[in-house]
C-alpha cells in the first residue's frame, strides 16, 4: 500500500474527527506520525487530543511528558480553547504537564522571530505587485505555499510571512494582531531593500486567521494596500476592526467562503462592519466548501485581483 503524504493524513484526520470516530482517527495519526519527524509537534498534539477524547487519560499523560521530555512545547492556550480537553481539564496531573509545558513555551519564546518565505516572478525588470500572503492560525510561512503560487506564477512577488507568535514548535499564529502588523511591517522594509515594489499594487492576503490579520493590516494603512483577499476569514472580535476605518486610505476586499465553514458567522460579522463603513467588497459563495481553500483557488485569485484593481 503506498504511504500517506503528511497532507493525505491530516485530510483523513479532518475526515474521521468530525464523524465522532475518535479511535480510527487516532489508530491513523498513531500509524504514521513517526513518518513524518518535522510536523512531532502537530502529530503529538493530535495525539492528546484524540487520548483525551477516547478517554485513555493515564495515555495522555505518557505521551504528552515524553513529548516535553523530547523537547517539544505546547502554549498553554492551546489547552485552554481545545473543548477536546475537557474530560481532563481539571484533574492535577493534566494541570501539572500543562504548566510544564507552559514554562518550555515562554524559554522558546525568547529565541523566535518572525520568518519569510519569498516567491520572486521570472520577470523583475519592472515595479513588481506584492501580495502579502498569511497563514492561519497553527500555520507557518509554508503551510500555503501551493495555494498562494497562482499569484508567482502571474507575475506578482508573493511574501508568505511567519508569525513569531509560537504556539508550538512549527506552528504560529496571529492572537495579538499589533505583533502581527509590527512583524509585516518589518518584513515589508527588509524586502523593498532588494525588490522594486509598485506602491499601487500592493495585496494582503490569507487564509482563516491570517485572513482576519490581513483584513485589520490592510485597514491601517501602513502597507499601502489597495485591498485585502479573505479566504475562510476568521477574527474572534470582529469590531476590532471599527477603529481602523479611515474613509480617506480606501481598501476594497474579496472574500471566497463556504456555507459549511464553522467560522462563517465571522465572515459575516466582518462584512457587516464593512458595509456600514461603505467599504467595497466581494465575495465567491461554496455551498459544499468548509474551512478549507476552494480547489478551483485559481479564478478566485483572478476575480480577486480584478475587483481590488479594477
Amino acid at each position: 500500500m503506498e504511504q500517506m503524504t503528511f497532507q493525505q493524513l491530516t485530510d483523513e484526520l479532518m475526515r474521521l474527527y468530525p464523524q465522532g470516530k475518535f479511535a480510527e482517527a487516532l489508530d491513523v495519526v498513531e500509524k504514521n506520525a513517526d513518518r513524518f519527524p518535522e510536523q512531532a509537534g502537530r502529530t503529538t498534539y493530535w495525539k492528546l487530543c484524540l487520548l483525551s477524547l477516547c478517554g485513555r487519560t493515564d495515555d495522555l499523560y505518557s505521551v504528552l511528558q515524553q513529548g516535553l521530555d523530547s523537547g517539544l512545547w505546547w502554549a498553554t492556550r492551546q489547552f485552554a480553547v481545545e473543548t477536546d480537553f475537557d474530560p481532563v481539564r481539571e484533574l492535577p496531573e493534566f494541570k501539572r504537564l500543562v504548566e510544564e509545558s507552559d514554562r518550555k513555551t515562554i524559554e522558546a519564546q525568547e529565541h523566535i522571530r518572525s520568518d519569510r518565505r519569498v516567491l520572486v516572478p521570472d520577470d523583475i525588470s519592472g515595479a513588481l505587485p506584492l501580495l502579502i500572503g498569511l497563514h492561519g492560525r497553527n500555520g507557518n510561512k509554508d503551510t500555503d505555499v501551493q495555494h498562494w503560487e497562482i499569484a508567482h506564477q502571474r507575475g506578482w512577488l508573493v511574501l508568505l510571512l511567519q508569525s513569531r507568535q509560537a504556539l508550538f514548535p512549527g506552528s504560529y499564529c496571529w492572537d495579538d494582531a499589533e505583533k502581527g502588523l509590527e512583524d509585516i511591517l518589518f518584513h515589508l522594509d527588509e524586502i523593498k531593500k532588494t525588490y522594486n515594489i509598485d506602491p499601487n499594487r500592493i495585496v494582503t492576503a490569507g487564509f482563516s486567521q491570517g485572513s482576519g490579520q490581513s483584513i485589520y493590516t490592510a485597514l491601517t494603512g501602513k502597507v499601502g494596500a489597495r485591498g485585502f483577499i479573505g479566504i475562510a476569514t476568521f477574527i474572534a472580535e470582529p469590531d476590532v476592526l471599527v477603529p481602523l476605518i479611515d474613509p480617506s486610505k480606501p481598501v476594497r476586499g474579496y472574500f471566497v467562503t463556504g456555507e459549511k465553514d464553522h467560522t462563517l458567522d465571522k465572515a459575516r460579522a466582518i462584512q457587516k462592519i464593512l458595509k456600514e463603513h461603505n467599504i467595497p467588497f466581494a465575495e465567491e459563495v461554496y455551498p459544499e466548501l468548509r474551512h478549507e481553500f476552494s480547489q478551483d483557488f485559481a479564478s478566485s485569485f483572478e476575480k480577486s485581483i480584478q475587483f481590488i484593481l479594477g
